[in-house]
């Protein structure tokens, strides 16, 4: 087994902004796996909100050890020290290898069929003027998903909600106090527009200041992403959101988002398909088990202005899957 780690530096097609900050370019690590003329890829998405980064990602990724690529669950147990992105990327590329050998889409090998999913489009912040010509110039894409840090950004949701057919997604990013987040919840109900609230507090405020805002914001429901990082925290959130946000570079891969999904459901909650900034790497690996999930936002390589990898098409949010084996994708 030949294994190899490379680093790659992507750039947005415009400023990637958040409540905690912002960027034009993202470094991501691309791990593959060669056995037998067939590779298989997976990428890592590190962030520093999750205490990752490069660095870490590749010296962890360059200590893997893999006696039998087939057996998947075993490999990523003995791999267990990797931090979710890297272990996210390991069990991608096992995948994708898995897939490849046997010649089906990962999809099949999961015992899936063939996904279909619509992407919401992220809007990030930026002043008003600048949002309403990005939500113009996306004119018939379904599903816009808006970026706020504060009250100033509320302003900027209604005038898009007033300007737009497309249904909106709200994300604060932790951005708003547990006092205050029940009232922004009410706001942004009343514009009529507004269908889902993603993580308005603090995710160590604790749940029950999620539960505060699920009951203001109703029947709009309110999604858990930073408070619900793997299928450990879900159990804790049931009753305090309507639903979680499984993403496999914050859980660690196919697998984990797997089990995640399998709580949520135990758990009677709504569950959505998030991504980091990613190429189309990483967006196909999460998009095989798209067909699972009530909400999908994977749209991170579409925000791209140079994705280096193909395979997957984009139409106005819809991701169109390759029928070709394994992740269905190649280098550029």
């Amino acid at each position: 087994m030949k294994i190899g780690v490379e680093t790659l530096t992507v750039r947005t097609k415009r400023t990637f902004a958040i409540a905690r900050g912002s960027s034009d370019h993202f470094e991501r690590v691309i791990l593959t796996l060669e056995e037998g003329g067939v590779t298989g890829r997976g990428e890592a998405a590190p962030t520093d909100y999750y205490e990752q980064n490069v660095a870490g990602v590749v010296e962890a990724l360059e200590r893997v050890r893999i006696s039998d690529p087939w057996g998947i669950e075993e490999t990523l147990r003995e791999n267990d020290f990797l931090p979710p992105s890297a272990l996210a990327a390991l069990d991608s590329a096992l995948h994708d290898l898995a897939a490849r050998r046997l010649g089906v889409p990962v999809y099949r090998l999961l015992g899936l069929a063939r996904p279909e999913p619509t992407s919401a489009y992220t809007l990030s912040i930026a002043d008003r003027e600048t949002t309403l010509c990005e939500a113009e110039r996306l004119s018939g894409f379904p599903v816009l998903k808006m970026k706020v840090g504060g009250g100033e950004d509320l302003a900027t949701v209604r005038a898009v909600a007033g300007a737009s057919d497309a249904a909106l997604w709200v994300d604060a990013n932790e951005a708003f106090s547990p006092e205050e987040a029940p009232g922004v919840a009410r706001e942004l109900k009343e514009t009529g527009a507004v269908r889902l609230i993603e993580q308005p507090v603090p995710a160590s405020a604790g749940p029950e200041a999620l539960r505060g805002v699920t009951e203001a914001a109703q029947p709009v429901p309110v999604v858990a992403d930073e408070s619900a990082v793997d299928a450990r925290n879900v159990p804790r959130l049931a009753g305090c959101v309507s639903g979680v946000n499984v993403k496999l570079a914050k859980c660690g891969g196919l697998r984990r988002a797997l089990e995640m999904i399998h709580v949520a459901r135990a758990h009677g909650m709504l569950v959505m398909l998030g991504c980091m900034v990613e190429t189309s790497l990483g967006i196909a690996a999460a998009a095989q088990i798209s067909g699972l999930v009530d909400f999908v936002d994977l749209d991170g390589a579409m925000l791209l202005a140079d994705d280096p990898f193909e395979g997957l098409g984009y139409e106005k949010g819809r991701i169109l899957l390759s029928q070709e084996p394994g992740l269905g994708v190649e280098p550029l």
